[in-house]
């Protein structure tokens, strides 16, 4: 297995991990959502316990490891998009009075910076902050998904295809549909995919060269986003 071939492998077990972060993952789970043979899994596990990037605890599930964290604490003085976002994130929240996320890419997946909650009784707290989805799930994910360079795309759906099923028996056929509608509109939309009854919209943030950094999305029960989905 060449150098390169094994950093990637060793990456794509670092974004499973912290996918589940609050959990753990075991070796079999792992295993299977990589879809590498055991021995290589373990032999890489090993390598990032080592590296002080994984640890594994007392019931034998792999977490995030002490240098990963210090890792983050390093890079979190170079990326301000979440507090450049803060106030927006909160005014989108209190006009609309539904939750308001803040979500970037990590691979082939979104990840929740942050999020604000409204007034309104019934919040959908759809995805906490730190946790990991597939591109195209909620209006953020589905945003970056549908705004990204158009050559990276079918390489992405590919990735993401076999982790689809969960949220709503979602496809890579739907996902193209409402990727050509979220940008015919200009914005996206997605209504009981990644939780039942709820309609999450996100519109992608770019910066001054028209690059996507992250995108934003308000979700709320379907029921009342149908007649507010253009103010919102």
């Amino acid at each position: 297995m060449s150098t390169v071939q094994s950093l990637d492998r060793a990456i794509e077990l670092l974004r499973l991990i912290s996918a589940n972060y609050r959990e753990g993952e075991r070796l079999s789970d792992l295993v299977k959502a990589s879809q590498l043979a055991q021995p290589t899994v373990h032999r890489l596990l090993k390598q990032l316990v080592e590296g002080g990037l994984v640890m594994q605890d007392a019931d034998r599930r792999y977490r995030l490891g002490h240098f990963a964290y210090e890792l983050g604490l390093a890079a979190a003085s170079h990326f301000g998009l979440r507090q450049q976002c803060a106030p927006f994130l909160a005014r989108i929240s209190q006009e609309t009075g539904d939750t308001a996320f803040l979500v970037v890419r990590s691979g082939n997946d979104s990840f929740c910076l942050d999020r604000q909650s409204g007034a309104f009784p019934i919040q959908v707290l759809t995805v906490e902050v730190g946790k990991r989805r597939p591109l195209g799930i909620g209006g953020g994910g589905l945003a970056l998904l549908s705004f990204m360079p158009e050559a990276e795309l079918p390489a992405v759906l590919t990735r993401i295809a076999p982790h689809l099923k969960p949220y709503g028996g979602l496809t890579r056929s739907i996902l193209l549909k409402l990727v050509a509608q979220a940008r015919e509109r200009g914005y996206a939309a997605i209504t009981d995919y990644a939780v039942a009854g709820v309609t999450s919209v996100g519109v992608p943030i770019r910066d001054r060269t028209g690059q996507v950094l992250g995108a934003i999305s308000v979700s709320a029960i379907a029921s009342r986003m149908a007649d507010r989905e253009a103010m919102v």
